[in-house]
């Protein structure tokens, strides 16, 4: 059993433990007990992929718990089963960038930030200064581009039209019973 829990900001410690798990012949199945609200893409995506993985070699089990949200939920795709409770939350396929404007409480206290770059976008976000137009076309061309990642992994992996997948797809979360009723889960 390996514990996939809390925020999802490292695979280092899961990738290690599945592949230490997959070389080992006396383990003869995985189980993946999930309890997370999901993550950072990356640490997420590198999870999914060593779940594959090692599904090529052994069989592997994704156990929900209370929640496995979003990149919880984008791990645990790479079982070949995935169990919940009815009332476990999951799903939530969907990505999110959050930044603070402080602009105007910076300029309350007098504090102004001088910012030397060497390209027009390397303050991408910052705390100190409104976004762009063009920046917020950036940041959503990126986001874009994840969440569609993660729609076609749900599709091919749960074998369900992309089309199905990306009505579901705006970020709500599910029970494990709603999620069963739309293959998402097994």
């Amino acid at each position: 059993v390996i514990d996939l829990s809390g925020a999802l900001l490292s695979s280092d410690e899961v990738i290690a433990d599945l592949t230490a798990f997959r070389k080992d012949e006396k383990i003869k199945a995985v189980i993946i007990r999930i309890e997370s609200p999901g993550g950072a893409v990356g640490a997420s995506q590198e999870i999914y992929e060593e779940i594959k993985r090692t599904g090529q070699k052994k069989p592997i089990v994704a156990s929900m718990g209370s929640v496995a949200a979003s990149g919880g939920y984008y791990a645990a795709l790479g079982a070949d089963l995935i169990v919940a409770n009815p009332g476990t939350l999951t799903g939530s396929t969907g990505v999110i960038l959050k930044f603070a404007n402080l602009e105007k409480i910076l300029d309350k206290v007098g504090y102004k930030a001088e910012v030397i770059k060497s390209g027009k976008h390397k303050d991408l976000g910052s705390f100190a200064s409104t976004m762009t137009d063009e920046e917020r076309e950036i940041l959503q061309s990126l986001i874009d581009n994840v969440h569609q990642q993660f729609i076609r992994e749900v599709a091919d992996r749960r074998q369900i039209p992309l089309e199905t997948v990306a009505s579901l797809a705006d970020g709500r979360i599910f029970t494990g019973k709603q999620a069963e009723k739309m293959k998402i889960i097994d």
